[in-house]
């Protein structure tokens, strides 16, 4: 009844620890989250799955986005130092 909740959750998980996919895990954890929530309601044991799965896939979304900023930031930052020349 609740496997949407359950494989929001799995997906936000998946988006915190997977780099670079984890932009697109978090997408979908948070789709499928926003479907299970629509669906149940706050007394059902899946609510809490989806409400999990939802945190988890926008924190999973802000870390990714954040280290790829700071890749492409040290990129950038080492490739104008000229360091091998």
């Amino acid at each position: 009844m609740y496997q949407k909740a359950v494989t929001s959750c799995v997906f936000g998980i998946m988006s915190i620890f997977l780099p670079f996919i984890g932009i697109i895990l978090g997408w979908v954890g948070i789709l499928f989250a926003n479907k299970a929530l629509g669906k149940l309601s706050t007394e059902e044991p899946g609510y809490r799955f989806a409400l999990g799965g939802k945190v988890c896939s926008i924190l999973g979304i802000c870390l990714q986005f954040c280290i790829l900023i700071f890749i492409l930031a040290a990129y950038f930052f080492f490739m104008n130092l000229n360091l091998f020349m």
